[in-house]
């Protein structure tokens, strides 16, 4: 017999269920609003760098180990993250997806919402009540920030999913001796989350390591043994367990350092790149110890932070509040995911004070403390009491509470959202279809003013180099151009050394496109190429 108490908990677990599955697909229904808007929001740079290379994949095949960023001139290798984001795609444009700005916008919410998933079977580990994992779930995806980013041409959810996937399965190897299934998921998620990026690996490297810890000196502390006895017994009882553990930690983090040595190498190979290899970068990626203790930097990185959602710096120590007063599992979790965070942050410093895309890889773990925070603040207001007047007043403090928080909720959204979402005012890159228009395809075009930004190129459709003026190239840079052949020159500034490397130069006229501010050049040393750009401008 069905008692009516059971029936009524299971509808209300049912409605439950139903508001969560309904509000996490209204989430994935906003991130397509204007999918097919170009990926020039914010970082324009990032987003087409990680394009450049889906449409060398489209229009040239895959290639995992020599793949093309056609930006710094033959042999166009300069790789970073093993393009998993990028091959996947590719696959989507072959598979119909006839935009690679689509697909590319695509490709990356599947990342994201394979990384929800993630969250919501880890915190189903380590929380009893299905509630917190709904509360925790529902500010990740609809996080202001995570709608944003999670539909740029961007590969940090792609790693933040392998991440997680890495924790969900280290942990079940840990805790539960689940050999096969878990060391096969922990080795293959923990290698992509290296190879396609290490930075974001922190974040769940430093919480598991306090979880084997803890769970290495428990069982130490039930054994009665001295430590030398416990660890020599382990090795003996437990080897098959611990060889694979090592195989769980080594082989991950090895696939990551031979990438890296991988990468170090083809970027060596050529003059132009070598300035962009991990030794050369580690003050960039870094920083230095006076940056981490100006409280002007703190602030920025806060602000970079503070769009996760609303009162995100109230809700997050409230978190850790409330975390007090639950099972030592429940603080575990919350505690050690905010020291991975902190320390992810300390030790690539310089990255989260310079790029506001980079809290990427923490905005789990910030969900995890909010979320927290949010389930006990309006189980504390709405909880039963037998006193009607009391009640209500509860229920009025929650229903302002609400009110607020959906206030700035939308206040926040709103700003921060804005031209993705609500304007959608972008357009192609006219000097993009300019340059279309006056170089066929196998032609090579040089970039200058315009930084580490492949934009141009990208919508253009075509292979360059882009001049680094705070870099020192040397003489070699204009006998470079020559031999492969550069006909096109873009520039912002008079950049008169650089036209004289030619005999003739030719200023093309727009002819009606708008590229103010550009001036774009033919270069060749032949007079009768010359006199065939010269037509161009009749």
């Amino acid at each position: 017999m069905i008692n009516s108490g059971d029936t009524a908990d299971g509808k209300g677990g049912l409605t439950a269920e139903i508001v969560f599955i309904a509000l996490v697909i209204c989430s994935a229904l906003v991130r397509v609003v204007n999918i097919a808007s170009p990926i020039l929001e914010e970082h324009a740079f990032r987003q087409t760098q990680t394009a450049i290379t889906i449409w060398t994949f489209v229009k040239e095949g895959i290639s995992f180990f020599s793949y093309q960023t056609p930006v710094f001139g033959p042999p166009w290798q300069a790789p970073f993250e093993f393009p998993l984001f990028q091959a996947a795609a590719a696959i989507i444009v072959k598979a119909g997806v006839s935009s690679i700005d689509v697909a590319a916008r695509l490709t990356n919410i599947i990342f994201f919402y394979l990384s929800a998933f993630f969250l919501f079977i880890l915190c189903g580990r380590f929380f009893r009540e299905r509630g917190i994992a709904y509360t925790i779930v529902l500010c990740y995806v609809l996080s202001p920030y995570t709608i944003f980013w999670s539909r740029t041409s961007m590969i940090d959810y792609a790693s933040v999913a392998c991440a997680l996937g890495y924790f969900y399965f280290f942990l079940r190897l840990l805790e539960e001796n689940e050999m096969l299934l878990s060391l096969g998921g922990a080795v293959v998620f923990g290698a992509l989350g290296y190879l396609i990026k290490i930075t974001t690996m922190p974040t769940v490297v430093i919480p598991l390591a306090c979880f084997m810890v803890r769970q290495l000196w428990n069982n130490y502390n039930k054994t009665g043994v001295g430590l030398l006895s416990y660890l020599l017994s382990c090795l003996v009882h437990k080897k098959t367990f611990f060889i694979k553990l090592l195989m769980a930690i080594v082989v991950p983090f090895a696939a990551g350092c031979l990438w890296t040595i991988h990468a170090d190498n083809v970027k060596n190979a050529s003059l132009f790149t070598e300035w962009l290899t991990s030794g050369h970068l580690q003050g960039w990626n870094y920083g230095t110890w006076k940056q981490r203790v100006e409280l002007s930097n703190w602030m920025t990185i806060s602000g970079h932070i503070k769009p996760f959602m609303p009162f995100t710096f109230v809700l997050v120590p409230s978190g850790l509040v409330f975390a007090l007063k639950h099972p030592r599992r429940y603080m575990e979790f919350i505690y050690t995911g905010l020291l991975g965070t902190l320390l992810t942050v300390l030790i690539f410093f310089n990255l989260y004070r310079a790029h506001n895309y980079y809290p990427m890889a923490v905005t789990p773990f910030l969900a995890v403390a909010a979320g927290f925070a949010l389930y006990h603040i309006f189980l504390v207001l709405l909880k039963y009491k037998r006193d009607t007047s009391a009640l209500h007043l509860k229920v009025c403090i929650a229903g302002v509470c609400l009110t607020l928080l959906g206030y700035y909720y939308i206040k926040t959204a709103t700003a921060y959202l804005k031209l993705p979402l609500i304007t959608n005012r972008y357009s192609t890159s006219t000097i993009s279809d300019f340059l279309r228009t006056v170089t066929p395809p196998d032609e090579y075009i040089i970039i200058t003013d315009h930084l580490w930004n492949p934009s141009i190129l990208y919508y253009a459709r075509r292979k360059g180099f882009m001049i680094n003026k705070d870099y020192d190239y040397g003489a070699r840079l204009l006998t470079f151009f020559k031999e492969h052949k550069f006909t096109t020159i873009v520039t912002v500034n008079d950049y008169p050394e650089l036209l004289a490397n030619w005999r003739y130069a030719v200023r093309l006229s727009p002819h009606g496109y708008k590229i103010i501010g550009y001036n774009v050049y033919k270069v060749t040393d032949d007079p009768k190429v010359y006199e065939d750009y010269k037509k161009i401008n009749k």
